[in-house]
């Protein structure tokens, strides 16, 4: 695995370029470091399952730097995404909401510099999950993130320790019924949810 600092003026272009070319990048976001992928590619989504030892009925959560470029991925708009996009994005908020032929997309758009960076480089979404095999807890550096992983990615960004939300995942919220519903509880409340969606 190649390594360079979040800092390195070239790593947001070595980023893109080993995305763009079907790889995955191990990088550090405002929660835990992370592994991403394109999101239309389907080999280097399938190599994230290898690196995690992921069940394939978890899916991936989607990271995009705004709801239009969601939307282009196939998530429908709604009032209330629009609502919660204001209210928590950029951000530790992850919202699984309807998308295209009956599916549905977790969505977040985070609020870390580097990772918006190459999202705005990419100009598409990316497929992300936290950097650990599954079942184990998410490193908060580099070197904790990939060391027990299931081989490597073709790159990791450095960006030190992760310390925004100290370690704490996003929340995860459904918006699929008619109430939402926390499936994972996180550091954003729900009652800080609810008000956000009665605006």
């Amino acid at each position: 695995m190649r390594i360079l600092r979040a800092n390195d003026k070239s790593a947001v272009a070595e980023a893109v370029a080993v995305l763009q070319n079907g790889g995955v990048v191990a990088l550090p976001t405002e929660t835990v470091y992370g592994l991403v992928a394109l999101w239309t590619c389907a080999d280097a989504r399938e190599k994230i399952y290898e690196l995690k030892r992921r069940p394939k009925e978890k899916r991936l959560q989607m990271l995009a730097d705004s709801l239009e470029s969601a939307y282009a991925c196939g998530l429908q708009e709604s009032a209330a995404l629009r609502k919660l996009a204001s209210s928590f994005w950029p951000g530790a908020l992850t919202v699984v909401a309807p998308a295209a032929a009956g599916e549905s997309i977790g969505l977040r758009i985070p609020n870390h510099p580097f990772v918006l960076a190459l999202l705005k480089a990419l100009n598409a979404p990316l497929a992300a999950t936290s950097a650990n095999l599954a079942g184990e807890t998410p490193g908060l550096t580099l070197q904790e993130a990939t060391a027990r992983l299931n081989g490597e990615p073709e790159l990791g960004i450095d960006g030190g320790f992760a310390t925004v939300t100290g370690g704490t995942a996003s929340t995860v919220l459904s918006i699929m019924g008619e109430e939402p519903v926390v499936l994972r509880p996180g550091s954003i409340d729900i009652e800080d949810i609810r008000a956000a969606l009665r605006q």
